[in-house]
């Protein structure tokens, strides 16, 4: 008797840990995360059939996908495509079921920071040589073209850099007074020097 007791005790306690389980609602069990203009959604285990659909500021629907969740899953969203602004993110759970329910989600997604401007900074050292100095290079590569007073080119060279960097320049036969520099980024920034 003492073992039937325990046994259905156990059996009391496993189903209500199972039924509280279940009874985790869409809010628990899902969350969405908006960075930029990328989304995640995260979607828990135990959601079973779902719908997620994407609709605009005035309700017009954008996108929509189902998705079986068996595991924890993060769908990723790029809305590069689209302008900066509102949208509603809605999630279905167990579709086609009696206990189906739907949330909503609002995410702001925001324009990404423009890139800094190409910095290049110039100081004389003496009558012949000057020090160039460039900063903010999102890539690698430079362009450095060096004019006589005229505007003819007289030197011109690529450097592979990522960052920053420093170069002293040595001229022959020029005085630095008489010379401009061009520097140009991969992305096509430039800035002109004077000295």
């Amino acid at each position: 008797m003492k073992k039937l007791l325990t046994l259905a005790l156990a059996a009391t306690l496993g189903m209500a840990s199972f039924a509280n389980a279940s009874n985790e609602g869409i809010e628990e069990m899902s969350s969405v995360k908006a960075n930029e203009k990328k989304v995640s959604i995260i979607l828990r285990e135990g959601l079973g059939k779902v719908r997620l659909a994407i609709f605009d500021s005035e309700g017009k629907k954008l996108h929509q996908q189902f998705l079986k969740v068996n595991n924890d899953l993060k769908v990723p969203y790029d809305f590069s495509y689209l302008p900066a602004g509102e949208y509603q993110v809605m999630i279905e759970s167990n579709i086609n079921k009696a206990n189906s329910e739907i949330l909503f989600y609002t995410v702001e997604t925001k324009e990404a920071p423009a890139p800094l401007p190409l910095k290049a900074f110039g100081r004389s050292i003496d009558d012949n040589s000057f020090k160039l100095t460039v900063v903010g290079l999102e890539e690698p590569g430079v362009n450095v073209e060096i004019f006589n007073r005229n505007g003819n080119p007289i030197f011109s060279e690529e450097i592979e850099e990522y960052g920053s960097f420093s170069k002293i320049y040595r001229l022959r036969n020029l005085n630095v007074k008489d010379i401009s520099l061009k520097v140009t980024d991969r992305k096509g920034s430039e800035t002109n020097l004077k000295f």
